[in-house]
């Protein structure tokens, strides 16, 4: 959508013109949109999605989403600036999908309130890590939810955490179009000090991830176990496509080492995939999300 063809004055929102993914994108790649809004309050991002309908796309802090060398002719609604979190009661907390995992986190610990200390360094938005059902350490963001705030055809909703069909790495949020706007999370009550220690053993097991440019894991794990290790079993760490390569401490991290593109990245990710299932037969799956 162009914007001499919005129907309502875009200017009193704030927008970024042009909207630069590879400037954004934690893999550091992607092409352009032509603009941008930052809705700043829900009223703002429903009205946002109801205007502009199928003509949007919706990103948070573009850590699991490869977006194309073309961008995309669709506009962008970032979430970025929906941050506010509020007690519902005693151990119920509502969050925006905005609220980045580390600001989350911050403000249950400051408020006693430990249980969702496995989110530590994931840089995701509260939306991206309920779209995907994001975790580590075999606990998943699902586990919290009590509801999820949604907008479904200009309409808000809230469904419970049953509506949401969470599986691993999946959610109904995949399928239905439904625009996830926050949630109400299940916390429990804790010390301070108990959670800063539950988080400092998340933020060492992450440690020992990979560094650099990279959307995180590529792929989800099969039943038959790891994605990393049949990567790594199918002699794959190391293998490069231009600026992209696998890498060589975590299989199933790729590093955009070079000015790596979307499209290289691609290549990449079709080639592990025909390797692998060549090697075993498993058939991976990606886990990251495509924008073209």
């Amino acid at each position: 959508m162009k914007e001499k063809e919005l129907t309502f004055e875009y200017d009193r929102f704030d927008i970024e013109r042009p909207f630069d993914f590879s400037s954004h994108s934690s893999m550091g790649c992607g092409g352009k949109a032509s603009l941008a809004f930052y809705p700043k309050t829900e009223e703002e991002f429903v009205f946002l999605l109801t205007n502009l309908g199928t003509d949007c796309v919706v990103v948070g802090n573009l850590t699991n989403v490869l977006v194309s060398d073309l961008g995309t002719d669709k506009v962008v609604i970032c979430t970025k600036k929906l941050r506010q979190i509020q007690v519902v009661n005693e151990r119920f907390v509502y969050a925006e999908s905005g609220v980045l995992s580390n600001a989350l986190l911050a403000w249950l610990r400051a408020s006693n309130l430990g249980g969702a200390e496995f989110l530590t360094g994931i840089p995701c938005t509260l939306g991206g890590a309920l779209y995907m059902n994001a975790g580590a350490g075999g606990r998943y963001i699902s586990e919290l939810v009590q509801t999820v705030r949604i907008c479904r055809g200009g309409k808000v909703l809230t469904i419970p955490v049953e509506d949401c069909k969470y599986a691993y790495k999946h959610s109904s949020f995949m399928e239905s179009g439904d625009v996830i706007l926050g949630a109400t999370l299940r916390l429990q009550r804790s010390d301070i000090r108990a959670i800063a220690e539950t988080e400092r053993y998340y933020r060492e097991k992450r440690r020992r991830l990979p560094k650099g440019r990279s959307l995180g894991c590529i792929f989800k794990n099969p039943p038959e176990g790891s994605a990393g290790e049949w990567i790594e079993r199918a002699g794959l760490k190391g293998l490069r496509v231009g600026g992209a390569k696998v890498s060589e401490l975590h299989a199933n991290f790729i590093i955009n080492d070079a000015n790596a593109t979307a499209r290289e990245i691609r290549a990449l990710i079709g080639l592990i995939k025909n390797a692998v299932f060549s090697y075993c037969g498993i058939l991976l799956e990606e886990e990251i999300q495509y924008i073209d």
